[in-house]
């Protein structure tokens, strides 16, 4: 337990170190304000995302992708805004902004760069599908939710790598011991708990830091049970499906009360399932930045 305390000491240091985590440029608070504000200057956001060319041109482009499939080609940052709108742009810039942070080896997890990127999108877009079909939240805050869930990993990763022997030897051991329960006995905090501390330090709506904080205990959500059990699902079918699996495998079970709570039968998860060569296709051009 001495190592334990240790690194559990060495994590809380690296995240008072606010300067040494990572962090969102600060076009992305504008826009996750606006989106809020009913009274907000579109024009003036467009004006401020195009001073940004590598940001313009990837709005562009992905506006354009299969994901979105808009009715006439976009051609600038206010053809997306007005064609597409606001809280889908949003979703572009955060996809777009997130990808240096997210796109980046964790290997303490068994996971390279492409690895948690594509877990990320995927459970993203599975997010914003499961919200369409249970119209219980809106299919871009659940798009941003499921983007972010696993962030935490970031900080993780390199504190994870001095203790996953001692967790792989665990969970042989006992299979059903939790992955996220072996993360707290062992660092003191689990991916979620630090995921949640960046999305507030980065000033992200609580019901999005919940997500993170809670996706593996959806029962626990206050704020937005809805959401917390969306991004729970999306994340248990991507990693079912094989894609993103890390260190922990599937020693997480899916919780019987977030199906309940959406009302999501098995023919229900199995569309989701039928559907992902689909999504993933649509995905592409956001996997490959």
């Amino acid at each position: 337990m001495a190592q334990a305390e240790e690194i559990k000491t060495q994590i809380e240091e690296r995240l008072k170190n606010i300067e040494g985590l990572p962090s969102f440029p600060s076009i992305v608070q504008k826009v996750l304000s606006m989106v809020s504000n009913p009274d907000a200057d579109f024009h003036e956001l467009a004006q401020e995302i195009s001073r940004d060319p590598g940001l313009t041109a990837a709005i562009i482009r992905l506006s354009n992708s299969a994901y979105y499939s808009p009715s006439r080609e976009i051609r600038s940052v206010q053809e997306a805004i007005v064609t597409l709108g606001l809280r889908t742009v949003k979703d572009i810039v955060l996809v777009t902004t997130s990808r240096g942070i997210l796109k980046q080896n964790v290997e303490g997890y068994k996971l390279d760069a492409s690895d948690l990127w594509d877990h990320s999108l995927l459970v993203a877009g599975l997010s914003a599908r499961v919200a369409e079909k249970t119209k219980t939240v809106g299919p871009d805050v659940a798009f941003t939710a499921g983007l972010m869930h696993d962030v935490g990993k970031v900080v993780l990763a390199s504190f994870f790598r001095k203790i996953y022997r001692k967790i792989e030897m665990e969970m042989k051991e006992n299979p059903n011991l939790r992955f996220t329960e072996l993360e707290k006995k062992h660092m003191g905090y689990t991916h979620g708990e630090v995921g949640a501390h960046l999305l507030k330090i980065w000033h992200f709506p609580k019901e999005l830091i919940e997500a993170a904080l809670y996706n593996y205990h959806p029962d626990r959500a206050k704020i937005n049970p809805e959401l917390t059990s969306i991004v729970h699902v999306a994340n248990m079918i991507a990693l079912s499906a094989g894609v993103g699996v890390d260190a922990g495998g599937m020693a997480e079970p899916l919780s019987k009360a977030a199906l309940d709570r959406l009302k999501l039968k098995e023919a229900d998860l199995q569309e989701f399932y039928e559907n992902l060569p689909e999504l993933l296709e649509d995905l592409k051009a956001f996997r490959e930045m």
